[in-house]
């Protein structure tokens, strides 16, 4: 009886525990990310009605579909099938388009405020400008450090595709 146990074991693949923690942490920021995405598409449409701000829905969809590809290539790769590093790409893929689009947003966005704050005085003027040009560094930065934690992740995910199996 035990013996056919073990046969029966030994032809499914085990999934290793880096791949496990992998799909954990992806989980989670995943879901997170979905999470983000739903509320930045509902907050979008307020936003638009004191903004003329018509790219903000837009981002705020393909971030949620980036968060939705990345969360389902991981569970697709939690049950070691291949199709699922794919979809993990692309919503990574994805991920970064919008995260370029968000950074150039926030630029744009505070020379807008800045160009208008130039009838109020050289001083206001001066502090917009330092704002902006704060604004636009964190927004830069925000975006380089999310290249670097997708493509480690896609590297950490790459070394495990020998034991994806469908």
């Amino acid at each position: 009886m035990s013996e056919n146990l073990d046969n029966m074991n030994a032809g499914e693949a085990k999934r290793p525990t880096f791949l496990t923690v992998l799909c954990i942490l992806t989980f989670i920021g995943s879901g997170l990310g979905v999470l983000g995405g739903i509320l930045g598409l509902l907050g979008s449409s307020v936003l638009a009605s004191f903004a003329p701000a018509g790219g903000t829905v837009l981002v705020s969809a393909l971030s949620l579909l980036a968060s939705i590809l990345c969360l389902f290539g991981a569970i697709q790769m939690w049950g070691l099938k291949k199709m699922g590093f794919m979809l993990y790409l692309g919503g990574s893929v994805l991920s970064l388009i919008v995260g370029i689009m968000n950074a150039m947003s926030v630029g744009a966005a505070m020379d807008e405020i800045s160009d208008m704050s130039a009838d109020m005085g050289a001083e206001m003027s001066q502090v917009n400008d330092a704002m902006s040009n704060v604004a636009s560094t964190a927004a830069w930065t925000g975006f380089a450090m999310g290249l670097v934690i997708t493509l480690v992740f896609v590297l950490m995910y790459n070394a495990n595709r020998k034991h994806l199996v469908k």
